[in-house]
């Protein structure tokens, strides 16, 4: 793969695209070709803050990526450290202005999206709890983003809750399982203790689970969320049994969950 591409993975950056492309049909259904040019623009700011992002991450992970990713174009050196801060915030930049096109507000949310990237990657991230709520957050404002760009932000909340509690538990369960490699982080088992951070996780496994009936309570989806949540639920019980029991498969578990989480939203849609 190019170098240029390389760098900005753009596989994640199309992920965050479509994402948007997903977010806005769960919140107006059909009606999102109403709103097809600012979602349109609400997606090509997301790819680009995300591409800028992942470069972020590059930098902040460039002296151990020497050892365990060598073949990067930061650690290979064929693209140096500050072309790679150039091109970071050319990306944040083009994000910035996409967005002006859609709103200030839109705008507004980006600079806090990027705010909240460069604190993750030179500062939260290592502190551990903060990192995880840092990451938690950036995962469910893709729900408020789309909410600000369609006008369904009550709609939204619920999804961004939701979105936001289930990765807090999976954030910790990565720290539970990484916790003898994670010489540099001051991690939530490593503060609290293993058994601990098992309970925390589970208990956000469980607000999960307990407030995953209100989208269809409040009529923001569908009787269809309903019928594919109750799978859903199913799946993040069973992440509390291995949270206990094998924290690895807990983790995986949990990952499925969320991806089929958005498949609930998206069948709530119609």
């Amino acid at each position: 793969m190019n170098k240029w591409l390389k760098i900005t993975r753009p596989v994640n950056g199309f992920m965050g695209f479509f994402s948007i492309y997903i977010v806005g049909f769960i919140a107006v259904n059909v009606h999102i070709l109403k709103f097809l040019i600012p979602v349109s623009l609400g997606a090509i700011s997301v790819f680009l803050v995300t591409a800028g992002g992942n470069i972020i991450n590059d930098i902040s992970d460039l002296e151990t990526d020497k050892y365990n990713h060598p073949e990067r174009p930061l650690p290979s050196g064929t693209i140096s450290k500050k072309l790679a801060y150039y091109m970071a915030f050319s990306f944040f930049i083009g994000g910035f202005l996409v967005s002006l096109f859609v709103s200030l507000l839109i705008s507004s949310v980006v600079i806090l999206a990027e705010l909240l990237l460069v604190s993750y990657e030179f500062k939260t991230k290592k502190m551990g709890l903060p990192g995880n709520i840092t990451i938690s957050l950036l995962i469910g404002m893709i729900f408020l983003y789309g909410g600000f760009i369609t006008n369904t932000l009550s709609k939204m909340v619920l999804l961004f809750l939701l979105a936001f509690f289930s990765n807090m538990s999976r954030e910790i369960m990565k720290d539970i399982e990484d916790v003898r490699g994670d010489v540099d982080r001051n991690t939530l088992p490593k503060r609290i203790g293993i058994q601990n951070a098992k309970i925390i996780s589970s208990i956000f496994v469980i607000i999960t689970i307990l407030i995953s009936f209100l989208p269809y309570y409040f009529h923001v989806l569908s009787v269809y969320y309903l019928y594919a949540v109750f799978i859903d639920d199913f799946l993040f019980a069973l992440t509390i049994i291995y949270i206990y029991t094998n924290i690895s498969k807990g983790e995986k578990v949990s990952k499925v969950a969320m991806i089929w989480g958005m498949a609930c939203f998206l069948l709530g849609g119609f």
